[in-house]
């Protein structure tokens, strides 16, 4: 029986609005992250060095799981960014990154 690898998604935003819009909804954002952290879905996430959005490295099956938990951030509800979606599947990694399935290089 081979092990099924759960795809790994880059989660992209753009911001849609700056300034203080953007920061009066960023501590409701902060804490919607931290849950999906807890829950072993979000792996690392941080803003863009332009500061024109972030990135998210997610562990989830499809597609429709992601966009479902995004409808729920706090920016795509106040409409302050949108997310687009890239899947691959991982084949390789370091001894820093856990991933079950995944062979290490050493």
């Amino acid at each position: 029986m081979t092990l099924q690898i759960k795809p790994l998604w880059i989660v992209e935003s753009t911001y849609l609005k700056m300034g203080e819009e953007l920061a009066a909804v960023t501590p409701a954002h902060r804490e919607w992250l931290e849950q999906h952290y807890k829950s072993g879905l979000f792996l690392v996430s941080g803003r863009k060095v332009d500061r024109t959005g972030g990135v998210i490295l997610a562990h989830a099956d499809t597609l429709q799981e992601l966009v479902d938990l995004f409808d729920q951030d706090p920016f795509v509800q106040k409409g302050c960014a949108r997310y687009r979606y890239t899947a691959f599947t991982p084949v390789k990694r370091s001894r820093m990154v856990e991933l079950e399935g995944v062979p290490v290089v050493e």
